[in-house]
């Protein structure tokens, strides 16, 4: 059975992806946890990963390093699974939309690291948030998000909530980290995108890792995940 090492689910954005690109794919898997900030996964990690990064998904002798990777390999073992859209033109839109989340939005995630388990305060009315919606180059990059899925949605996604349609993809998940820091911290959304966001946070699939998410953090200490970073 194909092995997926991954990070704390509540704070880990690439395993996140990973994971639902595995579940996407309908192969049987299992998972191995390595918490990066422990002494004992420094030495685990060296081991399996030549890059030093998670997920590594196992198949046999094969180690594949990388989230994007591992979601074409899974769709060359599983063709015609969930991971891409069945018509050729979606599944190279879908991969354009995975793409820009894959390269870009480096300030926004920056000034937003995602915690599942964290809900930004507010204080005496105003949004603690406003520091980091100020930083250079992240108000510019919550547009983009918002415009990317609207354009996307616009050509691909009649007859659903999601970016091609009733079909949750690896475009999706690629996402569902981005859709979850803008409720980590409030972030206000056009109607349009607040509605996608939503979707995307409510699928089963996501839901899962989000409940997985949160157990751990009660297991590691709750108030200690919230406090992160």
């Amino acid at each position: 059975m194909m092995k997926l090492v991954i990070g704390g689910k509540w704070s880990s954005t690439w395993t996140m992806r990973g994971w639902l690109a595995c579940r996407l794919s309908g192969l049987p898997f299992e998972t191995e946890t390595l918490f990066l900030s422990r002494e004992e996964s420094k030495a685990r990690l060296a081991e399996i990963s030549p890059t030093g990064l998670i997920p590594v998904l196992f198949d046999g002798g094969l180690a594949i390093t990388d989230t994007w990777a591992i979601a074409e390999y899974l769709w060359e073992k599983a063709p015609g699974c969930d991971i891409w859209p069945a018509d050729r033109a979606a599944r190279a839109a879908a991969r354009g939309s995975a793409g820009e989340m894959h390269a870009h939005f480096v300030e926004l995630r920056a000034a937003m690291p995602m915690n599942l388990v964290k809900r930004w305060p507010i204080a005496n009315g105003v949004p603690s948030n406003a520091k980091l919606l100020g930083r250079p180059g992240v108000a510019g990059q919550v547009a983009r998000v918002q415009e990317s899925w609207r354009q996307t949605r616009a050509a691909w996604g009649q007859g659903g909530p999601f970016l091609f349609g009733a079909r949750f993809t690896f475009a999706d998940a690629m996402w569902a980290p981005m859709a979850s820091r803008f409720r980590t911290y409030s972030v206000p959304l056009a109607a349009d995108a607040q509605a996608y966001a939503e979707a995307v946070l409510a699928h089963p699939l996501v839901a899962e890792w989000v409940a997985g998410a949160e157990a751990q953090a009660r297991e590691i200490g709750l108030e200690a995940c919230r406090a992160f970073p």
